[in-house]
């Protein structure tokens, strides 16, 4: 029997069951694979935590801030909840790794922070203790340390307390002035907001001068001590010296008492001689602006011997007779 009568006595309902049966194959495999590859390539743990802090299957598991897994079981177990997660096969885990329940989202989304620490490697299907774990805030937890809280507040104290700042609070007089006050001085701020800003630029160029100068301050403030140590080292040669200072000065004044007769004509001598000095400074001066040339020509004509030369006009003796004679030389 050929094919296409085969397929005519099998009919549509044969045709569309087997169409059906391929097609859940094909769900199946699809639906299952991702999951079969999640399960290949990870490796389970769990942890113990105080309360489920929100979280719940199919959360998020980050190690170092980056996605590596996700939460696979949530269940209780007596006083505590054991958390199953799956991570990435090639994370590494030491043996004294921690978790904790952090906030994803401000809505309020978790997820498992895991937080590898210590030597050697987390077994796969290990579990991390309630030791090392850590859950958030919970309100519950916020409502009950603020009633405890409240519980253990003194209220007449409170109360005595608040009485006290009330009477104690500044008159609304008062305090309305100090406001302006401070309103003022923030305008007056904000108005010389540029000189503020040049006095501030001056305080930082100061500021980096005595930086770039800190070894020679150094090295001064070195030598003051140094200066210090040896004035203190030598101040009783220091006393000894200020005391015969203050001798000396005490025997002049009383030389210059004593012999006040005799200075007094002295000094009135020398005053006149100044006078006398000042009235002919001008014939003085011109004495001594001629008295150089003369010293000069006088050192030349003494300079060559012990004796003086001395030039001399030839008088009434015409230079025709002169060269008759013989005494002049190139005569025509």
């Amino acid at each position: 029997m050929s094919a296409p009568a085969r397929s005519r006595r099998r009919g549509p309902l044969v045709d569309g069951a087997l169409g059906a049966l391929v097609l859940l194959v094909v769900v199946a495999v699809a639906v299952a694979a991702p999951r079969v590859s999640f399960l290949a390539s990870t490796r389970a743990y769990t942890a113990e935590f105080a309360n489920a802090a929100g979280l719940r299957e199919g959360d998020q598991v980050y190690v170092a801030g980056v996605p590596a897994g996700r939460v696979t079981a949530v269940e209780l177990a007596g006083d505590r909840v054991r958390v199953g997660f799956r991570l990435d096969g090639g994370q590494p885990l030491g043996e004294r790794t921690s978790a904790a329940v952090k906030l994803a989202t401000v809505l309020g989304t978790r997820h498992l922070s895991v937080r590898p620490a210590g030597p050697g490697e987390l077994a796969d299907g290990a579990t991390i203790p309630l030791a090392r774990t850590a859950v958030p805030y919970s309100l519950g937890e916020l409502g009950a340390d603020a009633a405890a809280t409240t519980a253990e507040l003194d209220l007449p104290t409170l109360r005595r307390m608040i009485g006290t700042l009330r009477r104690s609070a500044p008159d609304g007089d008062l305090l309305g002035s100090a406001l302006t006050g401070i309103s003022r001085a923030t305008e007056v701020v904000g108005e010389r907001g540029g000189q503020f800003r040049a006095l501030l630029r001056g305080v930082r160029t100061l500021t980096t001068s005595l930086l770039d100068q800190r070894e020679t301050l150094v090295a001064l403030l070195g030598d003051a001590r140094l200066v210090a140590d040896v004035l203190h080292s030598r101040r009783d040669t220091v006393r000894t010296l200020l005391t015969d200072v203050n001798t000396l000065t005490t025997a002049l004044d009383e030389l210059l008492r004593e012999n006040e007769p005799l200075l007094d004509p002295l000094l009135s001598d020398l005053h006149a001689v100044t006078a006398t000095l000042s009235r002919t400074e001008r014939e003085l001066s011109e004495t001594l602006r001629l008295l150089g040339p003369g010293s000069r020509y006088l050192a030349n004509a003494t300079g060559n011997g012990p004796w003086g030369d001395v030039a001399g006009p030839a008088g009434p003796l015409p230079d025709n007779l002169l060269c008759v004679v013989k005494l002049l030389e190139g005569c025509r």
